[in-house]
């Protein structure tokens, strides 16, 4: 499992969540940050192929003493279960 702390000063509050703008994980024996916004490679089961992630938020809940963060995923369409259509990479031009 991937494990992350949140990292640098809080950002904001709403409620129980006290949120933050980056995230701070350990890999090859050295510290790493990612920010909010910031890409990069993740994979989610071991089973999964690799995905592009975009960090969208990092927050604490209070109430279940947790530490979250949000991410967007990017898969390429041939590892979707629908693969890759015709219409995939065209461009559309609107009037």
């Amino acid at each position: 499992m991937f494990k992350f702390q949140k990292f640098g000063p809080p950002s904001g509050k709403y409620g129980s969540s006290t949120f933050y703008k980056a995230f701070k994980y350990r890999k090859d024996g050295e510290n790493k940050i990612i920010t909010l916004g910031q890409f990069f490679f993740m994979k989610i089961f071991d089973s999964s192929p690799v995905c592009i992630a975009e960090l969208q938020l990092v927050w604490e809940d209070k109430n279940a003493s947790t530490d979250l963060a949000s991410v967007r995923l990017y898969f390429l369409p041939e590892c979707t279960p629908e693969g890759r259509q015709p219409s995939h990479g065209e461009v559309i031009m609107l009037k």
